[in-house]
This record gives C-alpha cells, structure tokens and sequence, in this order.
C-alpha cells in the first residue's frame, strides 16, 4: 500500500480520520481540546490547509484509515540562529482498526521523501507527553526528542 497525495477534496475525509485524534486528545487534555470540534468548521480546516502551497497531506487506504499532514517551514537567519528549512508533520494518525499494518510507517517514508524533493534541513513532529505508543513509534523510526515544553498554570 502507497500514500497518494491528498487534493482538496479530500479535506471532508481528513476530518473523519482526525475524529479518535481529537477524541484521544480532549480525553486527556480537556482543557486545552474539544471532543468534537464543528464537523463544517474542521472541514473547512483541512481545505484551508490543502489550499496552502506550503502544506502537503497523504492519505493511506481505500477508502483512507491514515493520514499525515506536512507544512514546510522557514526561517530567516537571525542574530540568535542560521535560516533553516523544515518539514513539520503537523499531524500523523492511524485509524485504530488499522494500525500495525504499516500505514504510520508509510506515512513518515512519504513525508521523508517529501522532506527530500524540498530540500529541507530537518523533519519535525510535535506530540503530546502522554502519547506513549506515538512516542515508541516516533523513536523507533529515528526521530528523537529535541526540545521540551512545560507548562504550570498561575
């Protein structure tokens, strides 16, 4: 099985695949996510995002259980840093009956080559610290942490 490149139509089946997404997230983060966003408002999200040059999502399946949404990023060299070109993996997700099947696989082998053909410096992907299985995978396919947010509310 190959990821293909999302198109604008599919912004309504990205919406479908990031629903146990947001689900996981909002079960454990429920101050910071809702358990089910606007399914027209989402929708609209991820036709935004696929409208955007910079960003580029893959679909896995047909019809589609998994889904990475990939946003190029730059920054100008700074007094602080060089300019760097990165791939950010905004979101990556598997449908639960389809996972360990090699779709999440997949989809980091496409965002790879996608990294490649931008020329990019790194790959990036942000995730929760609670999301352990997500953690073992990430690890597992080479990437390793790189920096660390903490949080404490007033």
């Amino acid at each position: 099985m190959t990821p293909r490149r999302a198109t604008l139509a599919d912004a309504p089946t990205l919406a479908r695949l990031n629903a146990h997404v947001q689900g996981w997230h909002a079960a454990r983060y429920p101050d910071v996510f809702y358990p089910t966003p606007d399914p027209q408002a989402l929708t609209q999200y991820f036709a935004d995002r696929l409208s955007d040059p910079g960003c580029t999502a893959f679909l896995m399946g047909e019809p589609a259980t998994a889904y990475a949404l990939c946003q190029l990023q730059t920054r100008e060299a700074s007094i602080f840093s060089p300019a760097i070109r990165r791939l950010m993996i905004d979101h990556i997700a598997v449908a639960p009956e389809a996972r360990r099947q090699g779709q999440g696989r997949a989809l980091l082998d496409a965002a790879r080559q996608l990294a490649g053909d931008l020329k990019v410096d790194e790959i990036l992907l942000d995730t929760w610290e609670g999301n352990h299985d997500a953690h073992a995978f990430f690890r597992a396919a080479g990437f390793l942490p790189r920096r660390m947010l903490f949080r404490a509310t007033p």
